[in-house]
C-alpha cells in the first residue's frame, strides 16, 4: 500500500504541466522543421554569376561528382554473356545440312566421273566440287575433322567477333597439321567462315544487376562542411547547382517541404512520446511539481534552441552536453540520460547528414550526465573534469577514424577544439548554477554542503542563543539523514533541513523544553497562549530564512516539519480546565501544510520520535528495550493523523524509516559500563 502513489494516480493531471510539455513539444516542432518551413533559397539558374559566396552549411553529397563516380564504376563492368545453346545446334546443323547435301551430290556424280575424266562442266562451286571428287576416305576424314573443330570453337564461350575471327582463321592450320592438301585445307576456312558465329549472347538483366551493384558500392562524394561550392562571380556548373539544390538553397518543391516537415515531425512526436513515457513511468512526481517541471522545460527549450542557433558551428561546442550537466545536478541523472538522448535524436532531425555531431552527442552527452555531480562537487572537479574532457577528444578521434578515413592534421585540431569545448561547457554549467538556483529556488550538493558549516550565521545563532534546540536539531539530523539514505531519499537535503527547521525558536527560546531548566513558562499560561507561541517558531523560523535568504527547499522544511499535527499536552489541558465545554480541536493544531516530500516526512517522524524518546528514556529509568515500540507508536499516530498523506512514503517506507531510526537510538542509548565510586586518584591507587 502506497498512499501517495496511490493519490497520484487518482489526482488530475495539473494544467501547468500540460502546458509545459506542449510548449516544449511546439517549440520542438517549429525548431526541428525550421529549414522546411522557412526554406533559404535563391533564384539562380546553371549558366549565371554565383550571386555571393556559397559554402556548405553541413556535410552534404556532391551530386554531380558521385553520379559520374557511379556511372564509371558501372561502365567498368563488362557486358555478362550466356552461352546458346540453339545457335550453337542451328550452326552445326546448317553445317550437316551442307556435308548431306555434298553427300547427295557425290553420291549422284561418283559413279560417272573417274579420276582420270575431266569434267567440263563442273556441277557445282569449285569447293564444293573438289569435295564431291574427292575420295570417300579423305572426304569422311575431311567432314569429321572440320565438324570437330567447329564444335571446340562454339563451345569456347567466345564473346568478342575479333577473337572468333582469330580462331576461325585457325581452322586452316588444324586442317594442314592433319596433313589435308591445300585444296581441302582452303574448302575448310571457307565453310568455317561461312557458317560459324558468336553463339553467346548478352544477359541484360545480369548485366544491369551488377552494374547497379557496382554503381550503388561507389564512393559518395560530399562537400564538408564549411567548404566553397561557388565563389561570388564565378559560373555556375551543374555540379554547384545540383550541391546547392540538395542544400535547400535552390527551388524546393512543395512536395519536399511535406515530407520534411512530416518526417521531422513524426520523429519529434516518437522521441516527444517516450520521454513523457519514461517521465510518467519513472519519474511521476515530476508531474505534480511545479518548480520542476518548469525547470526541465526551461531547460530543454535552452538547449533545443542553441541547437538551431548553434547549427553551423563545429559538433563540438553542441549545448546538449551543457543541457546533461544542469539537468543532472538540478534534478536527477537517470532523467538527464534520457532527455540527453532525445536531444540528439531531434538533433538528426535538424542536421540529418552530420553523423560526428549525433554520436558525439550521445556519448559525451550521456558521460557529462552521469559524471555531472562529481563535476562540481570541489574535492574531485578537476578529476572529474579531466576525464570529461578527455573522453570528448578520444570520440573526436573515433569519429573521425570512422566517418574520415583516419588520422589528418583536421583530427587533431577538431581533438583540441572538443577539449577546449569541454572547458566551456563545465565553465558555463558551473558558472550558471547560482542563476538556476535562485530562479528555481533549487538546491545542489553545493549549496548544501556549504550550509552545514558550523560557522554558518545562523547555525551559529542557533548553537549560542538555544544550545539545547541545536543539540536536539543534530539529534534529528542524524535520524532524518540515516533513514532517508535507507530509503533511497536526498539525505544531504534531509540532514541539512534538519538542521534549519527549529530556527525559529530562536525568537524564544526558553518556551521550548530542551532550553528550559528548572521553570517552564507554560505552567503559567493559558493553553491557548501557548499554542499560539509554539506555533510562532514556525512563522518565525520562516521569517529568519527569508532573510537570510535560505533555498526553498530549506524552507520547506520549516514549514512542513509539523505540519498539521494536534499539540496534544495543550488541547488536554484545556480541556481539563474546561470539562463542560466542547473544544475544537482545530484551534491547537498547527496551521501548516502537511509534509510534501519524503525528506521532509521523514524530518517530521524525527523530530516527533527525537523529542518523545529524550522526554520518556532520557533520564535512564526506563528499559531501553522499549523504545522501539513506543517509537513505532509515534510513527504510526502520524500515519493515522493524515500527517503523511502528500509524502510519497509507503508503508515499507514506514518500516526502513523505524529500524533506521533505531539504529541511532540504540547508539544514543546504550547501556554503559558504570564508573567507580571515589577520586580518580584512589581508582588509579586501586589499579
Amino acid at each position: 500500500m502506497r498512499r501517495i502513489r496511490e493519490k497520484q494516480q487518482k489526482r488530475k493531471l495539473p494544467l501547468y504541466t500540460v502546458m509545459f510539455a506542449l510548449t516544449a513539444y511546439l517549440v520542438s516542432l517549429l525548431v526541428a522543421g525550421f529549414d522546411y518551413i522557412v526554406p533559404d533559397t535563391h533564384d539562380i539558374t546553371v549558366g549565371i554569376p554565383a550571386p555571393m559566396d556559397f559554402h556548405a552549411t553541413r556535410v552534404v553529397e556532391n551530386v554531380y561528382r558521385t553520379r559520374l563516380n557511379r556511372e564509371a564504376a558501372a561502365a567498368a563492368i563488362s557486358p555478362q554473356f550466356d552461352h546458346s545453346e540453339a545457335i550453337t545446334a542451328e550452326i552445326l546443323d546448317n553445317l550437316h545440312g551442307f556435308f548431306v547435301a555434298i553427300g547427295e551430290a557425290r553420291a549422284q556424280f561418283l559413279p560417272i566421273i573417274s579420276p582420270f575424266d575431266e569434267i567440263s562442266d563442273p556441277p557445282a562451286p569449285p569447293f564444293e566440287n573438289h569435295l564431291i571428287t574427292a575420295e570417300s576416305a579423305t572426304f569422311a576424314r575431311f567432314m569429321a575433322a572440320l565438324t570437330e573443330y567447329i564444335e571446340d570453337i562454339l563451345q569456347a564461350q567466345v564473346t568478342s567477333p575479333t577473337a572468333l575471327a582469330g580462331l576461325v582463321n585457325q581452322t586452316a592450320e588444324v586442317l594442314r597439321e592433319q596433313g589435308f592438301d591445300e585444296d581441302f585445307v582452303a574448302t575448310g576456312l571457307m565453310l568455317a567462315q561461312e557458317f560459324v558465329r558468336l553463339n553467346m549472347v548478352i544477359n541484360e538483366e545480369r548485366t544491369e544487376s551488377l552494374r547497379q551493384e557496382a554503381a550503388d558500392a561507389a564512393d559518395v562524394i560530399s562537400f564538408q562542411m564549411g567548404q566553397i561550392i561557388v565563389r561570388e562571380g564565378s559560373i555556375i556548373d551543374e555540379e554547384a547547382y545540383l550541391a546547392l539544390t540538395e542544400l535547400g538553397l535552390i527551388g524546393v518543391t512543395a512536395a519536399a517541404i511535406f515530407a520534411g516537415l512530416a518526417g521531422s515531425s513524426l520523429i519529434v512526436t516518437i522521441v516527444f512520446a517516450i520521454s513523457i513515457f519514461y517521465i510518467w513511468t519513472y519519474k511521476k512526481d515530476m508531474a505534480f511539481d511545479k518548480r520542476q517541471a518548469l525547470m526541465l522545460t526551461s531547460l530543454y527549450i535552452m538547449a533545443i534552441v542553441l541547437l538551431r542557433v548553434m547549427l553551423y558551428l563545429p559538433f563540438y561546442f553542441t549545448p546538449i552536453m551543457l543541457f546533461a550537466i544542469l539537468c543532472a545536478i538540478l534534478i536527477d541523472t537517470r532523467l538527464s540520460v534520457v532527455i540527453t538522448i532525445a536531444l540528439s535524436m531531434v538533433a538528426v532531425v535538424i542536421d540529418p547528414m552530420n553523423t560526428m555531431f549525433v554520436t558525439y552527442s550521445i556519448i559525451n552527452g550521456v558521460f557529462a550526465a552521469i559524471l555531472a555531480k562529481k563535476i562540481v562537487v570541489r574535492s574531485n572537479m578537476w578529476m572529474a573534469a579531466g576525464t570529461f574532457v578527455l573522453v570528448n577528444a578520444l570520440t573526436v578521434f573515433a569519429n573521425y577514424f570512422l566517418f574520415a578515413g583516419g588520422f589528418t592534421d583536421q583530427t587533431l585540431l577538431s581533438a583540441v577544439l572538443a577539449m577546449v569545448g569541454g572547458v566551456m561547457t563545465i565553465t558555463l554549467a558551473y558558472g550558471s548554477l547560482p542563476i538556476w538556483e535562485s530562479l528555481f529556488r533549487v538546491v545542489t550538493q553545493n549549496t548544501l554542503l556549504e550550509l552545514t558549516d558550523p560557522n554558518n550565521g545562523l547555525l551559529r545563532r542557533l548553537l549560542i542563543e538555544t544550545p539545547g534546540t541545536y543539540h536536539h536539531s543534530l539529534v534529528v539530523a542524524n535520524l532524518a539523514e540515516a533513514a532517508c539514505f535507507d530509503i533511497e531519499a536526498n539525505h544531504v537535503l534531509a540532514r541539512v533541513g534538519a538542521y534549519y527547521h527549529d530556527i525559529g525558536k530562536m525568537k524564544y527560546p526558553q518556551y521550548f523544553a530542551e532550553n528550559q531548566t528548572d521553570f517552564n513558562p507554560h505552567d503559567t499560561l493559558p493553553p491557548r497562549t501557548s499554542v499560539e507561541v509554539i506555533n510562532e517558531h514556525v512563522t518565525g523560523g520562516l521569517e529568519l530564512a527569508r532573510q537570510h535568504k535560505l533555498p526553498l527547499p530549506i524552507m520547506d522544511f520549516i514549514e512542513q516539519h509539523h505540519g498539521t499535527s494536534l499539540m496534544k499536552v495543550f488541547f488536554h489541558k484545556e480541556k481539563m480546565a474546561n470539562p463542560d465545554i466542547e473544544i475544537d480541536e482545530r484551534d491547537f493544531r498547527y496551521n501548516n501544510r502537511i509534509p510534501q516530500s519524503s525528506e521532509t516526512a521523514v524530518v517530521m517522524l524525527a523530530d516527533t520520535c527525537e523529542a518523545a524518546v529524550r522526554s520518556v528514556f532520557g533520564k535512564g529509568d526506563k528499559d531501553a528495550n522499549e523504545i522501539e515500540p513506543f517509537v513505532r507508536k509515534l510513527i504510526k499516530d502520524k500515519l493515522d493523523d493524515g500527517q503523511l498523506n502528500e509524502s510519497g512514503l509507503s508503508i515499507r517506507d514506514l518500516e526502513v524509516i523505524t529500524k533506521a531510526f533505531m539504529r541511532v537510538f540504540k547508539g544514543m542509548h546504550h547501556e554503559r559500563v558504570p564508573y567507580p565510586t571515589g577520586t580518580v586518584a584512589e581508582t588509579l591507587k586501586r589499579r
